[in-house]
């Protein structure tokens, strides 16, 4: 590993070389120009630049190639001879992802995806399943809609894959750290920050929620489950609206089939989220029961669920959360005292807090420990890789951030209009400023797309009320609304 200042030298030595270098004073790095000093280590060419001309750190980064990298321990099998390969029913057009980000890319990125084997259309993660997904998200990975001018439309793209692929490997990666012990700094960082899509399921490679006789190293493995793997949430609204299932099978080691723990890239987990999945699946015309069937995530290959899942969750805001890929994009409003502090437009720090309530920062030693600093050390690699601006160290933590997200205050969801349920009238429902099942997307805060939705939502949370009053402590006496 190359010490700080053997690496300070090269760094300067390439800015003397390069007229015109933004981000430099007088020969020295500030700390905004210093986006890979956790991770870099020697000045070699980088051999996957995608153009951006002015990002000279970046491109003097050798990021190596898969070839290069240990072999992934592997589990199972390996994946079938013949399968089922991963189909698009509704036929969506091609993404503007796919005319820059290539199937050479992914394979490089993710040679030990799916337990160690590699990627494999036979299995839940490869390009061709990543493609099929990013078609259903055309705002994925591109420059549509993205109006923010901290960066360009090319660094926009890059930034949005970033960010996905740093969580990603944070949920799902190998993560071998033992990397570290015997390469080069640098040389360990290149092959840690390809372990992504790793796993399928939590917990895995071999998952304590699964019977020991089928730990997950195939797809199907998932279908059932211990009571640990249930993840089920229980009120009176989430039991309406996404109920769990009960189901079981004769297996004393993996009883339950309403398993709700962790799958795919970024692993969904919960009913309420599989539940809500399920339901913008039926939007684009796929029907699927996830609620009784949720190890369909990770079989399901028409369209191939376990990127789709993760796609739809980094893409879809859940107020008062907005989408992660808002928030790198700068489709977002952070309020007036973290816009004052820095949170403010396309950063990357609240998207651990978004993903798993992270905000402890990044450690200062390689690989560090996991949570947000592994996010981060991620993000900085794949923003690298992609020669794409990490943006302000500052903002690559929520750490110190000044309001949670969950202060910000404005009305979070649809609710019974309790100003009018007790009179004679029709029941109808109001934004609210607390949290519900049905959305209720403020104009200030949420992009127009979202917005559009709110009529929608407000007719299901109607609906709900004369369907099921008593989840609202409602009935005909208190509330004669009811009655009309």
């Amino acid at each position: 590993m190359l010490l700080w200042n053997n690496l300070l030298s090269v760094l300067n030595a390439l800015v003397y070389s390069v007229e015109n270098l933004e981000g430099f004073e007088n020969g020295l790095l500030d700390d905004a120009s210093i986006i890979n000093t956790t991770i870099v280590g020697d000045s070699r060419v980088h051999q996957h630049n995608q153009g951006t001309e002015d990002n000279s750190i970046v491109t003097a980064i050798d990021y190596g190639n898969a070839s290069s990298c240990p072999k992934a321990a592997k589990y199972g099998t390996g994946p079938p001879e013949s399968c089922t390969e991963p189909t698009d029913p509704n036929n969506m057009p091609p993404s503007e992802l796919e005319s820059w980000f290539t199937q050479e890319m992914f394979e490089d990125l993710f040679p030990f995806a799916n337990l160690g084997w590699g990627p494999s259309s036979c299995w839940p993660y490869s390009y061709a399943a990543f493609k099929i997904a990013s078609r259903y998200f055309p705002e994925f990975g591109t420059s549509i809609n993205v109006t923010n001018t901290v960066y360009t439309a090319d660094e926009n793209k890059k930034r949005d894959l970033a960010a996905f692929f740093a969580h990603a490997v944070q949920e799902t990666g190998e993560n071998n750290i033992a990397l570290y012990d015997t390469l080069a700094d640098q040389d360990a960082s290149n092959c840690f920050y390809r372990g992504g899509f790793y796993n399928w399921f939590e917990g895995g490679p071999t998952s304590s929620f699964l019977d020991p006789k089928t730990p997950g190293y195939t797809p199907v493995d998932g279908a059932s489950c211990a009571s640990a793997g249930q993840y089920c949430s229980a009120s009176d609204q989430i039991t309406y609206f996404y109920p769990c299932s009960n189901a079981t099978i004769d297996n004393t080691a993996a009883p339950y089939k309403g398993c709700y723990f962790g799958r795919g890239a970024i692993q969904i987990s919960y009913n309420y989220n599989y539940g809500q999945f399920q339901d913008w699946l039926r939007s684009v015309n796929i029907d699927v029961d996830l609620l009784n069937e949720p190890n369909l995530v990770m079989t399901k290959m028409d369209p191939p669920l376990a990127v789709l899942a993760s796609l739809w969750f980094y893409m879809t805001p859940q107020p008062p959360k907005p989408a992660m890929h808002d928030i790198v994009m700068g489709n977002w409003n952070s309020g007036a005292k973290n816009k004052a502090a820095g949170y403010d437009g396309p950063i990357f720090g609240p998207t651990s807090l978004i993903i798993n309530n992270e905000c402890s920062g990044e450690d200062p030693t390689n690989p560090g420990g996991p949570g947000e600093s592994r996010r981060i050390k991620a993000f900085k690699w794949f923003c690298g890789y992609f020669d794409a601006p990490t943006g302000p160290e500052q903002t690559l933590s929520c750490k110190n951030m000044p309001v949670p997200l969950d202060q910000i205050f404005y009305n979070l969801s649809y609710q019974p209009d309790w100003s009018s349920t007790w009179k004679e009238v029709p029941c109808t429902c109001a934004p609210a400023s607390y949290g519900g099942l049905i959305f209720y997307y403020d104009p200030e805060y949420y992009p127009a797309s979202f917005v559009a939705q709110n009529a929608y939502n407000r007719i299901k949370c109607i609906a709900s009320i004369y369907a099921n009053p008593s989840m609202y402590s409602m009935d005909n006496s208190t509330s004669p609304c009811l009655n009309y």
